[in-house]
């Protein structure tokens, strides 16, 4: 009878409800947290171990939880609160998790800004030239210049207008990460981290609510066994706190603790800024050791300045004229000045350079890629004299730099098309088609021009049934499916 007490005791609403939560929470240490193509990761020297603190996170939560519910009793109010008091510190650390990535992880935060732009680059090119993208032939098709990459710091205080109610929508926005380029390869774990935290949470406040108390020694009594309690005087037993009390108490504790973590976040972002914006009046006096010394503290304490282009300029200035050159910063800077004057070959060259001797530089690789499409787009846009093998080419030298570089791809199928290039467009299309697994939200107008390449392929091949499938898939997202995208 005892046994089959506590079954009966197991399929409470409440016990279920936390067992859910944390079956959920299983799974948010299953699935990734962040995701993007293994190829660029690696040719980016970057990883994504920082994402696994999260799944470790969700693993350790679901097995507290688990532990409790088939090993301890919740019913203890010590214990019980502190494992509500854990729930809601994962919590906390989960809604951080856009801010560890964009302030300590800058390579991850670069690669997927840079993916995100572009894909919203070519979905306007998509809209804005839909006839001639649209055509078989592609001969009046006329591609856009790539912009710089992003840097990752993109909270800068420029002046007093900062510190303005109207900038601190983007300054929130921008600082704690929650912003499309991030939400757009945020992965299946993190959601299911979050929402399992959330309904782990209510069970637990459903379980305080159903549990009472004796007055005596506060010994706590389910609610079910109050029967065995018949002979007590109604006056020795109360309920010892609802649910909504002790919602309340721990909320006491919770918002001070998270308006601290959030004043920390805060000064430090502002704190390291200002910092940074004061360095400009040291490198104008001259002390240019004082500005190499904190530039590179600062980038130590604050990663997402190893991706800020003027600070990386003033740095480079600074050892020049100190004379303690660093060669790599130093190329890179050169390369800047050839690119805004528009000889992209001689930025290629001095980035190339500057990637050769130290070759984890995220920013560099991103300039180098984007100077290498400048040269592709001038020999595919030149009506006169359209050389679209040579694009095609230079294209490819792009995506070896930047692998499933989303302007890259778009371009090369269309210049393979172009060139008469149907199956090598068809190709390209495929691998477009397999990125876009890794976006969260998929780009209508790129996928829609993929599989609209990949029914001229087959077309030409003469197969009408293929034809016909990539046709329909190209003017109806419901037609698609993860399936038919592993498909291809």
């Amino acid at each position: 009878m005892q046994k089959l007490y506590q079954w009966q005791n197991f399929f409470k609403r409440e016990k279920l409800t936390f067992f859910i939560g944390c079956l959920v929470l299983l799974l948010g240490a299953i699935y990734p947290w962040f995701q993007l193509p293994p190829e660029s990761l690696k040719a980016f020297h970057a990883n994504l171990a920082i994402t696994n603190i999260g799944r470790v996170l969700a693993g350790l939560l679901a097995s507290i939880g688990l532990a409790f519910i088939f090993k301890f009793k919740l019913t203890n109010q010590s214990i019980a609160h502190k494992l509500r008091l854990s729930f809601w510190v994962g919590l906390i650390a989960t809604l951080l998790f856009p801010y560890f990535i964009v302030t300590w992880s800058p390579t991850v935060a670069f690669i997927a800004s840079s993916y995100y732009e572009q894909g919203e680059t070519v979905s306007t090119h998509v809209d804005n030239n839909f006839s001639e993208v649209q055509a078989a032939w592609k001969q009046k098709v006329s591609l856009n210049n790539p912009t710089p990459p992003l840097p990752t710091l993109t909270i800068s205080i420029q002046d007093s207008r900062f510190f303005q109610m109207p900038s601190w929508n983007k300054v929130v926005v921008e600082m704690f990460g929650y912003k499309n380029s991030v939400f757009t390869f945020i992965g299946r774990g993190w959601i299911f981290c979050f929402f399992g935290i959330i309904i782990s949470l209510l069970g637990l406040y459903l379980e305080a609510e159903n549990t009472l108390f004796l007055e005596s020694n506060l010994t706590p009594v389910p609610i079910n066994s109050l029967r065995k309690w018949a002979i007590v005087k109604p006056q020795l037993v109360r309920l010892r706190g609802t649910n909504f009390k002790n919602f309340l108490s721990d909320i006491n504790k919770v918002i001070p603790a998270t308006l601290l973590v959030i004043f920390i976040i805060l000064f430090s972002t502002i704190g390291f800024n200002i910092i940074d914006y004061n360095l400009d009046e040291q490198f104008a006096k001259g002390n240019y050791l004082t500005v190499i010394n904190t530039s590179k503290v600062l980038q130590k304490l604050y990663p997402a300045f190893q991706g800020n282009v003027p600070s990386l300029e003033r740095l480079a200035r600074a050892e020049y004229y100190a004379k303690v050159p660093d060669p790599a910063l130093i190329k890179f800077v050169e390369g800047l000045e050839e690119y805004r004057n528009g000889d992209f070959q001689k930025a290629e060259n001095d980035w190339q350079k500057s990637l050769d001797i130290k070759p984890n530089q995220f920013l560099v690789r991103g300039y180098l890629a984007t100077s290498i499409l400048n040269q592709a787009i001038s020999y595919l846009n030149n009506e006169n004299n359209r050389k679209a093998a040579a694009a095609a080419d230079t294209f490819e030298r792009a995506l070896k730099v930047f692998p499933g570089h989303v302007e890259a791809l778009y371009d090369l199928m269309l210049a393979r098309v172009v060139n008469g290039e149907f199956s090598k467009s068809a190709d390209v299309a495929k691998q477009i088609i397999n990125d876009q697994r890794y976006f969260e939200e998929q780009k209508l107008g790129l996928l829609g021009q993929a599989y609209l390449h990949l029914a001229w392929a087959e077309y030409k091949n003469g197969d009408i049934n293929n034809t016909w499938q990539s046709y329909r898939r190209s003017v109806d997202s419901k037609t698609w499916g993860e399936s038919d995208l592993k498909e291809q």
